[in-house]
């Protein structure tokens, strides 16, 4: 996949792992840092 924005390859996230977040007590948590498990190395998780 590639950034909106810039056009860039994007990265798997360094906090998640590339799964866009985990399973906790209360059901999925989303990963804070990313969208969906993907970063723009520019754009952060603002990519789409």
């Amino acid at each position: 996949m590639k950034c909106n924005k810039c056009y860039r390859p994007l990265h798997d996230c360094q906090s998640c792992n590339g799964k866009g977040g985990s399973g906790g007590a209360f059901g999925r948590v989303n990963c804070s840092r990313c969208d969906g498990g993907q970063v723009c190395p520019t754009h952060g998780k603002h990519w789409k």
